[in-house]
């Protein structure tokens, strides 16, 4: 949900809960309905297992049929940009400004060793 403008990642997070909630009730109702289909008859009496069987096996296709869609996946970037430090940093040797725009000789200048905090 990160990779979404912040406006609209609640939008995203309700949309996705919503899902998920419907998808697990219909499951569970499926579900039900084939364990009652299964434990009323005379089959029923002979073995006890046999309405937790075909429920296992109806979750066991449904799980393999969720692992179909995984190479359809795409997953952007997440998080937010990091900015930058507010720490007078070196790269390759040269000298970077800190976010007050001041570069480490400017501090030295005031009396500020480079990383420390101004007050």
């Amino acid at each position: 949900m990160s990779s979404l403008p912040p406006s609209q990642q609640s939008l995203a997070g309700g949309i996705f809960n919503t899902v998920t909630k419907i998808c697990s009730a219909i499951g569970l109702g499926i579900s039900a309905s084939l364990y009652n289909a299964e434990s009323s008859g005379t089959a029923a009496l002979q073995t006890a297992t046999k309405p937790y069987h075909s429920a296992f096996w109806f979750c066991v296709a449904s799980a393999a049929l969720g692992l179909c869609f995984v190479p359809f996946l795409t997953i952007g970037t997440q998080g937010q940009e990091s900015k930058a430090s507010s720490v007078t940093n070196f790269v390759d040797g040269k000298s970077v400004n800190n976010e007050n725009g001041k570069k480490p000789e400017d501090l030295a200048v005031q009396g500020v060793r480079a990383g420390e905090k101004q007050q």
